[in-house]
């Protein structure tokens, strides 16, 4: 391998700190105190609110338990399944999540936004507090008590949260984590409705509702603003961006403002508030969309800097890095395939390709038995490749 290519690579992954492990247990750093003790007041709060409920509600509050660890779950494999680079340590995944759950759900927002509610009542009346109360209070209490996540983040892994697209994956964990919270809030209140009457009618149809709703909800807003909170800071990674971060911070709450006021906004009117819904979901996706095009070029720049050595030794091709280093690329280099086989051995060389990257990180381009082991199997594909296209030749003249 070429000296200046393995000299690279070793810079790649001392800027992204890929492949390093994660501690939460840090007695002497003041953040790590600060995280459990608002953590720690975040339970306390949902105790006191859920506990009184656990007799008479306990069974919608058990049924919305479970329905919420399982949605959980299924959102958080696929914010993991997305995570197509070195993927962040499982501890530091949970720390956000979290987060999210208890201390930016129970202890900040739930608490501030009671406050904020009742001065807007007081300053503007009951009735206009009741239609713009939730657009005018949740957006910036809530996004900003995730939004401190990041930074709490930030403090306890600052050599693991470096690039916007850490902070895009971070973010829907923590915003998972107040999702969580949130609809299991939400799924109670519906079975209390009614002095808890019709519990399982009004427990279904809240679950419906949020789940729904939930397509355009919390990790998705939280992913933008911490992001926006990784361009606003910059890093050794990533060069401060102060107008993409101020964007990536304000577009969240906007669409969280508009989505929380749409029946305000619309005076009642159905066919409004569906327009409205339908624009608002369609930014937010726009803003995502354009996020992760942000994000993709200093991360595939990354990619190629820590497989760069392996190209130059023959173990991979250019186009198989390249293709790596996207979704984009990835679909191109399968879709030149000759035929389905080719196709699907052409997806498995990209995904042994991003595994080679992860063991390397891991290994800090040494070569560990599991970067051995990637090697040998990117060689066994490939082997598999040219012992089909020999075997097709030979049917083909046959």
């Amino acid at each position: 391998m070429s000296t200046d290519l393995v000299d690279v690579r070793a810079a790649a992954l001392e800027k992204t700190a890929w492949g390093e492990r994660f501690d939460l247990f840090q007695p002497r750093n003041i953040v790590f105190w600060m995280f459990v003790w608002l953590c720690g007041t975040g339970v306390v709060k949902a105790w006191q609110m859920l506990s009184p409920l656990s007799g008479y509600f306990g069974r919608a509050l058990l049924i919305a338990s479970i329905i919420g660890v399982i949605s959980a779950v299924i959102w958080g494999w696929w914010f993991r399944h997305v995570d197509r680079y070195e993927r962040q340590p499982v501890k530091l995944v949970l720390t956000g999540f979290v987060w999210g759950a208890t201390a930016a759900t129970f202890a900040i927002a739930v608490q501030a936004n009671d406050a904020l509610g009742s001065l807007y009542a007081k300053w503007f009346g009951q009735v206009w507090a009741q239609d713009w109360h939730a657009g005018l209070s949740a957006p910036f209490v809530e996004e900003t008590a995730k939004g401190v996540g990041i930074v709490v983040l930030i403090a306890l892994a600052p050599r693991l949260v470096r690039t916007p697209t850490d902070g895009l994956l971070l973010g829907a964990f923590i915003g998972l984590g107040f999702q969580t919270s949130e609809d299991l809030l939400y799924s109670i209140s519906g079975a209390t409705q009614g002095f808890g009457s019709h519990q399982t009618d009004g427990l279904v149809g809240s679950i419906a509702t949020r789940t729904f709703s939930d397509i355009v909800s919390h990790p998705l807003f939280t992913a933008l603003f911490c992001a926006g909170v990784i361009y606003l800071l910059g890093s050794p990674a990533q060069p401060r961006r102060i107008g993409r971060g101020i964007a990536l911070i304000v577009a969240p709450i906007v669409v969280h403002a508009v989505w929380d006021s749409m029946t305000a906004l619309a005076g009642g009117t159905a066919v409004v508030v569906v327009v409205l819904m339908v624009g608002d979901f369609l930014f937010a996706v726009t803003a995502l969309w354009i996020a992760f095009v942000w994000a993709h070029p200093r991360e595939a720049h990354f990619v190629r800097d820590v497989l760069g050595p392996e190209v130059d030794a023959g173990v991979l091709t250019d186009d198989e890095v390249t293709a790596a280093g996207g979704w984009r690329q990835q679909r191109q280099y399968v879709k030149a395939g000759t035929d389905r086989a080719d196709k699907k051995k052409r997806r498995h060389l990209v995904r042994a390709a991003l595994d080679l990257c992860a063991d390397l990180a891991v290994s800090k381009g040494l070569d560990s038995d599991r970067v051995v082991h990637s090697r040998a199997e990117i060689a066994r594909l490939r082997e598999g490749t040219k012992a089909d296209a020999l075997t097709s030749d030979r049917l083909a003249s046959n």
